[in-house]
């Protein structure tokens, strides 16, 4: 099996420009992958000469064996330094792994998000036909009001990035859409991979510098509001991450979700028929109403996944199971690439896998529907935190008149790589 092992520096301009945009355009052209992924499941051999997994089975097993396929892969792409997602198993990411746990357990959700996507979508209401931009005018503040509890009493300090500022009162909005961009940017460099341009880099790394230098000085705050007694090191390490991963990959995971919604006019129209019968408030009350709403963002997320494309590093020589009657061999120093969107469309696990079914019985596969937040014991924390939240934010909008892409104006969707910037709608 032969592996790229260049760094991307090495590449030139116009080869890294050019990886780049096929990058870009695969990332929002999904049922592409989906295409690759079902050549490769029917014959796994040739994506295990390229270092390439597309079989459910093959996938589970690479993300399960962390001590084979490392999480290091990520590590080259997180500006802001060290967190959970690029860490190999040990003590300090136990340590760090029980400290996201214990702050997402002051979470509040869906009761904050619900509150917050109600209240925007009031003012949304109240401008009648005008369009708006669905990240920058929603979205991105129902996350934000879901996870603010992620840093308790330091909320504004870590906003404003300063403990005199924040101490004044609440910190405006301008101060909290600013923070908001910084770390959007941040996690850019995250989706947009090793193969990410020089430009996009640099900034990225400018905002990675603005955030950390925000989260050092207001260290002592943080541990203060968080109770912990771990070093300063330790604190800022945990709060830069939980600032950049939670908030913007959440945000374009219900950009996603909308996107594909509304591409599916028939689904949209029965989910806003429904609600509309409901009426308010019982959209936000009625738990089957909910349950519905969830299973429909799982199943837009499954066809439209925010990391549709893994790496693993191969850290010593190895063999994987790709499916295919002998294992692939793997050398070390080398990386993986899974394909978990065609582990998403598996029909051996996933029955009817090519059909839009909000209500499959997974039976034991269940754990295989959120293969978008990871599988086993490295899947996202904050799994079920995320899923409320987005379903709270659809929920918001199956309650506006219908809705549609403002196509009149120029791209409804603006993109910057692989990061959506903005999603123009318009009321009907």
């Amino acid at each position: 099996m032969k592996l790229s092992t260049y760094e991307p520096d090495a590449l030139p301009p116009g080869a890294r420009s050019l990886s780049y945009g096929v990058f870009c355009w695969l990332n929002r052209h999904v049922t592409v992958l989906r295409a690759l992924g079902a050549l490769l499941r029917r014959w796994p051999a040739i994506g295990g000469r390229f270092g390439l997994v597309a079989r459910a089975s093959a996938v589970k097993d690479v993300l399960m064996r962390t001590r084979s396929f490392s999480n290091t892969a990520h590590a080259a792409n997180m500006v802001s330094g060290d967190y959970l997602i690029g860490m190999d198993p040990g003590p300090t990411y136990s340590a760090d792994r029980d400290l996201v746990h214990a702050r997402l357990a002051a979470l509040d959700v869906p009761a904050d998000s619900d509150v917050e996507a109600q209240r925007r979508i009031k003012a949304l209401r109240g401008r009648g036909a005008a369009g708006f931009d669905l990240i920058d005018e929603y979205l991105m503040w129902v996350v934000f009001r879901a996870m603010r509890p992620l840093f308790g009493a330091a909320t504004g300090a870590v906003v404003a990035g300063s403990v005199t500022d924040a101490s004044k009162g609440d910190v405006d909005e301008d101060l909290q859409r600013q923070y908001m961009l910084e770390i959007r940017y941040v996690a850019g460099q995250l989706l947009a991979g090793s193969l990410a341009t020089l430009d996009l880099r640099r900034r990225a790394e400018a905002c990675g510098d603005a955030l950390q230098a925000r989260i050092d000085r207001v260290t002592g705050t943080i541990g203060a509001a968080w109770g912990v007694k771990s070093s300063s090191a330790d604190i800022e390490r945990n709060a830069v991450g939980l600032a950049w991963i939670s908030h913007p990959v959440t945000v374009q995971s219900g950009a996603l979700v909308v996107q594909e919604l509304l591409g599916r006019q028939k689904v949209y129209d029965e989910l806003w028929s429904l609600a509309d019968k409901l009426g308010e408030p019982a959209v936000w009350a009625d738990p089957e109403f909910r349950k519905i709403v969830r299973n429909h963002v799982l199943e837009l997320m499954r066809f439209r996944p925010i990391f549709p494309l893994l790496a693993r590093d191969v850290p010593r020589d190895t063999e994987m199971t790709t499916g295919a009657r002998q294992n692939a061999g793997c050398p070390g120093g080398g990386k993986v690439s899974l394909l978990s969107i065609a582990a998403l469309f598996d029909s051996r696990v996933v029955p009817q896998s090519g059909r839009y079914c909000p209500d499959r019985d997974w039976g034991n596969e269940d754990a295989l529907r959120y293969l978008m937040f990871g599988y086993g014991y490295r899947q996202c924390p904050a799994r079920d935190y995320a899923v409320e939240i987005l379903t709270s934010a659809l929920i918001g909008l199956l309650t506006l008149p219908r809705l549609q892409l403002a196509r009149g104006e120029g791209k409804a969707i603006a993109y910057d790589g692989p990061l959506m910037l903005c999603m123009r709608m318009r009321t009907t």
